[in-house]
């Protein structure tokens, strides 16, 4: 069994109050580059559309056609004979393709690639970076009734589709995902539910994994979630972070507990009020159990087993409450089934002031020695 759990400093920004939970969380990030990028790495990072059959005709009216970024190594072009291992890579809550592109810290996803793929750190691969950003502000890339079937387009559509578009190594064994947050969780999930499609994943500070702290009933924006009567009373901009639960709350519900019997926002949400306390609202908190990693370690631990390589991490100074006790504890479920993982909790680091770093200290260097490559 191979478990790590190392704490390394890190560099920090200056951020404070809601402000910068909001920006961490919502993947969003003042410091990005705003000058042009110029040179041959912007040739290679291309801006495509994946027409996806699994969501056609969804409820929210998200459409099929779907915006997705495709950065190509360096010899992509030089060497036509190479083919590339495939990384996909998966954003944050209310985020886009563009915070993996041209945002988190700065980051520009192809000239950091390049610079450690010239250092040697990082080896050739090609890196895909899908939308799952939906009217809700989130899909969780899952299947759902009333969102569509994400999932189905991430594992099915669009692996379909790179591979025939692109000169990618087209087997399990050279295909990885990650992803932050949001993206973390989809990385985990979809990997451990389909062992057959990625070889290896990667959760940075991976939200949702268990139904615990701030997600518990003893958050009060369950209330107010609940007391909703129009989907027109999201907040495409939160200014709190209670706002910010909320609009989760709904969209986390439309992922793992979709009713599209129950307008108008088409979920059961995991709660609701008896006497003015909040209770366990059954059978849609037992579908988010069902759902869960934390609790699907069990049911999925064959598939587990099959991954070449798992890992995930979070930030000591995480903010986000269920973030830090549920990816401890799915630590621990893979931990006492002897399933082999690396697990860090990195000094000093919040839900999403070192991503960039992380990505080219801990991802790239994890895929490229997990992934097979020519």
């Amino acid at each position: 069994m191979r478990i790590s759990i190392r704490k390394r400093p890190c560099l920090s920004r200056t951020f404070s109050g809601v402000a910068w939970i909001l920006a961490a969380l919502l993947g969003t990030d003042s410091g990005a580059a705003q000058s042009p990028a110029v040179g041959p790495a912007r040739e290679r990072l291309k801006q495509i559309q994946v027409h996806s059959p699994a969501l056609d005709r969804n409820l929210l009216g998200d459409p099929a056609d779907q915006p997705v970024s495709v950065y190509l190594p360096p010899r992509y072009f030089t060497d036509p004979g190479r083919r590339y291992p495939v990384l996909y890579l998966l954003h944050g809550y209310t985020g886009v393709p563009r915070e993996w592109t041209d945002g988190y810290q700065g980051m520009q996803l192809d000239l950091v690639m390049d610079s450690l793929v010239a250092a040697g750190v990082g080896r050739e691969m090609i890196v895909v970076v899908p939308n799952g950003r939906n009217k809700y502000f989130g899909s969780f890339y899952l299947n759902s009734a009333a969102t569509g079937n994400w999932e189905d387009y991430l594992v099915r559509d669009l692996v379909a589709y790179v591979d025939s578009a692109y000169r990618t190594l087209a087997n399990v064994a050279s295909r990885g995902i990650a992803g932050h947050s949001m993206g973390g969780f989809g990385a985990l999930t979809l990997a451990m539910r389909h062992p057959d499609v990625y070889h290896a994943v990667y959760g940075l500070s991976p939200c949702c994994l268990g139904l615990l702290g701030d997600l518990s009933q003893s958050n009060p924006a369950w209330r107010k979630a609940i007391a909703l009567t129009s989907a027109d009373q999201l907040s495409p901009d939160p200014q709190s972070l209670e706002a910010f639960y909320v609009d989760a709350m709904v969209a986390l519900s439309a992922a793992l507990s979709p009713n599209p019997s129950h307008k108008p926002l088409l979920v059961d949400f995991p709660y609701r009020l008896q006497d003015g306390h909040l209770i366990g609202n059954e059978p849609a908190i037992g579908r988010w159990r069902t759902a869960m990693p934390l609790y699907a370690v069990g049911r999925y631990q064959a598939n587990l087993r099959r991954l070449g390589a798992i890992a995930f991490d979070y930030g000591e100074n995480e903010e986000f409450s269920h973030i830090r006790m549920a990816t401890a504890r799915f630590s621990a479920e893979l931990g006492e089934r002897g399933i082999p993982h690396q697990f860090e909790v990195y000094s000093k680091g919040t839900h999403g002031d070192h991503i960039r770093e992380r990505f080219e200290t801990r991802v790239v260097p994890f895929f490229s020695r997990a992934l097979s490559g020519q």
